[in-house]
């Protein structure tokens, strides 16, 4: 079976995200916290007044549970399983299993804007599609993972005949989604958006046995791990951040250069750029690196190709893109950022060239890193959060909150946190704990 062989692929461990999903299966994960844009209106309990954002009466600038009943109104309460989910630019994605008859269908919940269909499929009323909606669409099979950009997502499923494919929905302006823009459907062709589909050129460029494994969505490009190791990448390249040596955009995927015979094990990008990570732990660096993200001491314009980043720290654990910086993570549960902004080194500290440890945190788990915001939790499921601009309450610190310089402890009880269950979009988080 191919899912058995996942993880084993060529000696390679495929995916760190896949091994955890396995170590938690037993526990059901059915409840969300979250905070930032669109999020006050699922929020479980009224919110006090100094949880409303002054700019949007629908965002909650603190953490809150949100109402799963009214995303998922066809499932009891009591059969929601969280299997993945994704938040991006404005919108936002939930992914809960169904189990019928031994056959598993997914049913894919999004809030959040829609103007591309970024949420899975149209909305009706075509008036609204600037506003607010809560939307559910129907997939045969079990989402795996999810990524959201600045309006399209991408996800990978395991479908009910055992192949493990891509499927990608919204914004294709930039070629983001893999589809020949020449074959977008006629009305479609000055938005050229898409409802979720098969990323079906893909399949083409597999070798047999490979599949992927993790998508990862820029602004609007979008990268591919497979089992096999190998990337894959399609979108907006002016940066060079789909990492095949030019500026060209492409709108199907192609095989990022410079990487043979890398084991690619882990790969990060939310904005212009993108990390990846090798089983032997070499760390690589392309796209947009302005800001001096890229953690070589120096400020470059582009990086076309991937270049190898030296880090001599500790091994790293995990990696996080965000829009002008960086986040490696340490198996020491050390915490090192580079670029530009609150980088979580204070208020006098906004710019470093090459890694620099933040004191402030300790024995953390997991990273994460939005366009210009970080969170982080600790191996006690300690959420921190800090960055730049409360927009909507994005930091997740109420009202009064601006900027914050370093890592703050934010109000969340703890409990038990998965890879895979973390998202932190640019305006909107989300963090799926166990009932």
């Amino acid at each position: 079976m191919r899912l058995l062989a996942r993880g084993v692929l060529r000696g390679w461990p495929a995916l760190s995200l896949c091994a955890a999903r396995h170590l938690f299966i037993r526990t059901k994960y059915s409840t969300i916290t979250a905070w930032g844009a669109f999020v006050g209106q699922l929020a479980t309990n009224k919110m006090l007044p100094e949880q409303d954002c002054s700019t949007d009466r629908h965002a909650s600038t603190v953490p809150v549970r949100i109402s799963l009943q009214r995303l998922f109104e066809s499932i009891p309460d009591t059969d929601i399983r969280i299997s993945a989910v994704g938040a991006g630019m404005r919108h936002a994605l939930i992914a809960s299993e169904v189990v019928e008859d031994s056959e598993s269908r997914t049913l894919l919940a999004g809030f959040g804007l829609n103007r591309c269909y970024q949420l899975g499929r149209p909305w009706p009323d075509r008036a609204v599609a600037n506003s607010s909606i809560l939307m559910t669409t129907e997939i045969s099979g079990s989402v795996i993972q999810i990524s959201c950009g600045r309006e399209h997502s991408a996800m990978v499923v395991k479908q009910r005949d055992g192949q493990q494919r891509v499927f990608v929905c919204g914004s294709n302006a930039f070629g983001q989604l893999g589809l020949a823009r020449d074959n977008m459907t006629e009305e479609d062709t000055m938005l050229q958006r898409s409802e979720l589909r098969v990323l079906e050129d893909l399949d083409q460029l597999l070798d047999p046995g490979e599949f992927p494994v993790k998508v990862q969505c820029g602004l609007d490009h979008t990268v591919i791990l497979t089992s096999y190791n190998r990337l894959f990448a399609m979108g907006w390249c002016a940066d060079g951040q789909l990492g095949t040596g030019y500026t060209a955009d492409l709108d199907r995927p192609v095989r990022v250069s410079g990487l043979d015979g890398v084991p690619i094990v882990e790969i990060s990008s939310t904005t212009d750029f993108t990390l990846a990570l090798s089983a032997d732990n070499r760390l690589f660096y392309w796209g947009n690196a302005e800001y001096g993200q890229c953690m070589v001491g120096r400020k470059i314009d582009k990086v076309l190709a991937p270049m190898q980043v030296q880090f001599s720290s500790g091994r790293i654990k995990s990696i996080a893109a965000g829009g002008c910086h960086a986040l490696l993570l340490t198996e020491a549960g050390e915490v090192y950022a580079c670029g530009y902004g609150a980088l979580g080194l204070g208020p006098d500290c906004l710019s470093v060239l090459e890694p620099t440890l933040i004191k402030g945190l300790k024995n953390v788990a997991t990273i994460d890193a939005s366009t210009d915001r970080c969170l982080a939790i600790d191996h006690n499921y300690s959420v921190y959060s800090w960055g730049l601009g409360n927009s909507l309450g994005r930091l997740g610190y109420g009202i009064s909150a601006k900027n914050v310089f370093t890592p703050e402890l934010l109000n969340i009880s703890p409990t038990l946190v998965r890879s895979g269950l973390v998202a932190l979009g640019n305006d909107i988080s989300l963090i799926a704990i166990p009932s």
